[in-house]
């Protein structure tokens, strides 16, 4: 799941949540928004890990989850799906203004 919220100063606060992963050790987010460095995600009593990214409005991202620094994963819930130069797809979303503030 990803949710979107518009803040005061213009940016879109971008929620991303993972499918319930009770086996995963780790859960990395790897994305454009941070120029493809792996960020640590935070592992929630569900099962679930999360993390947020606060980006200028109006821009377009790929992105992927990193599971235990072995296994790349989609995001169900992304926007599309643009293929990547390693024969898979990488998650889109982008930081349209009409986000719910």
């Amino acid at each position: 799941m990803i949710t979107k919220t518009l803040t005061k100063d213009g940016r879109i606060a971008l929620g991303f949540y993972t499918e319930a992963m009770p086996e995963a050790e780790s859960v990395q987010i790897v994305g454009s928004f941070d120029d493809w460095q792996a960020q640590p995600m935070r592992r929630l009593k569900d099962g679930r890990f999360m993390t947020m990214r606060y980006l200028k409005a109006g821009e377009r991202y790929e992105f992927r989850y990193l599971v235990d620094s072995a296994q790349w994963v989609n995001d169900t819930a992304a926007e599309s799906y643009t293929p990547n130069p390693y024969g898979s797809d990488n998650c889109v979303v982008t930081t349209n203004v009409d986000a719910s503030p």
